[in-house]
């Protein structure tokens, strides 16, 4: 009998099978459906490691097995756990992280065949050989009630669906770095949110002409779902400051996972859900903890959240609340409870979308992401504004801007 598998912190025997197994009435799980394949476990033999059986249509070959692959992997074998990964209002973050382990697996894969000069592979070998970084920490870690913002780049979500068209990542990254972001958030996802990681090297790119100018380019986080330190190489060699980990996703491997990254040169943003993540992170060793305010099992969003979990940390733990951010008002409540930074995706996206039908899109101070960062930046208080005077404030001074320079 074969079993859907669902991410867990114990390996097990598995084996990889195609979606044409559903011929011969073997269920698979929502990730398969997108991606052609999906893990099971083998409840009738004893396998020492993974095979991955061909993907054609008519024909199952296996190939060597992945090796090192570090698949972790338990039984899906009552109704709960296997509601998981239904595209019906399943566990979202588990039907995630199995395409992630197949795409993990590919890259091993792919890397093994190509030679010790890859850029990837030079850089796994150097690891613990890197200079300790902290640009993506000093771009956050301002005076206090001194609000940075991590702007995000990105298309499409798994709550929302489709958010923008993003044609020109690294002029958008412009737009937010002259708006006044910190640092600038690339999803890197394909299936989930319509990133990839050419999308990180084109703000990359764009990002070094501010390399003669102060603060110099905005940092780069690379967000994705992060299981392996061959993800975190890649990350780096595309020209990442730093990683998303996600302690939902990996539990007491959050350690492991930290200590490669600072190993392997890049820093990272802790991602935390509850007490018990913080705890986690803390003891992790975490500079920098993102606070989500999305419940990555349903989606929902809760400001209040960010606001309770943030009395966890120690003052010199970097705080960034994440998810659900679109009023400024709520940016200066955010910071007012002693956040440092607020990582925000879908409303920038949205408002510097709303520019590219009136040919405003390139004209930065009219640019509405741009206005909407100089409203979140605002030493405004919420004690003092109203949420449409909030939106106003950040285009107003865009506006001002731009008049200013045709008056020159």
């Amino acid at each position: 009998m074969l079993t859907c598998f669902s991410f867990a912190s114990q390996s097990s025997s598995a084996i990889v099978c195609c979606k044409h197994w559903k011929n011969h009435n073997i269920p698979l799980c929502h990730s398969s459906r997108d991606w052609a394949s999906s893990f099971f476990i083998d409840n009738s033999k004893k396998l020492d490691k993974p095979f991955f059986l061909g993907r054609s249509a008519g024909t199952r070959t296996r190939s060597k097995p992945f090796g090192a692959c570090p698949l972790v992997l338990k039984m899906t074998n009552n109704a709960s756990e296997e509601s998981i990964s239904s595209p019906n209002g399943g566990d979202i973050l588990q039907s995630i992280l199995q395409r992630k382990a197949v795409e993990v697996a590919q890259l091993k894969e792919k890397l093994s065949t190509e030679p010790s000069d890859n850029p990837i592979k030079k850089r796994l070998a150097m690891e613990g050989l890197f200079e300790p970084k902290d640009s993506f920490y000093s771009a956050l870690k301002k005076p206090n009630f001194t609000l940075s913002v991590i702007a995000e780049i990105k298309r499409k979500s798994p709550s929302k669906g489709h958010i923008g068209n993003i044609r020109d990542p690294a002029g958008l990254s412009r737009i937010y770095k002259e708006g006044g972001a910190s640092a600038i958030s690339v999803l890197t996802d394909w299936e989930g949110f319509g990133g990839t990681l050419d999308d990180l090297r084109k703000v990359y790119k764009a990002q070094q002409q501010y390399r003669e100018t102060y603060p110099g380019p905005a940092p780069i986080l690379r967000k994705d779902f992060i299981m392996d330190k061959v993800q975190i190489a890649e990350a780096a060699e595309a020209g990442a400051s730093a990683v998303l980990l996600i302690v939902s996703a990996l539990g007491e491997r959050t350690k492991e996972l930290l200590e490669a990254t600072y190993a392997l040169g890049l820093e990272a943003l802790v991602e935390v859900h509850n007490e018990e993540e913080v705890d986690i992170a803390l003891r992790s060793g975490a500079k920098i903890i993102g606070i989500n305010n999305r419940n990555l099992k349903n989606f929902e969003v809760s400001l209040e959240r960010a606001i309770k979990l943030r009395q966890l940390l120690p003052p010199e733990i970097v705080s960034v609340a994440e998810s659900g951010i679109s009023d400024p008002a709520d940016a200066w409540l955010l910071r007012d409870e002693g956040f440092n930074a607020i990582l925000v995706g879908e409303a920038l996206v949205t408002a510097a979308e709303k520019n590219q039908g009136v040919g405003t899109y390139y004209q930065t101070p009219v640019n509405q992401a741009y206005g909407l960062i100089r409203a979140f930046l605002s030493k405004s208080s919420r004690k003092y504004a109203n949420s449409a005077t909030a939106a106003l404030w950040g285009q107003g001074e865009g506006a001002k801007e731009f008049l200013g320079s045709i008056s020159v």
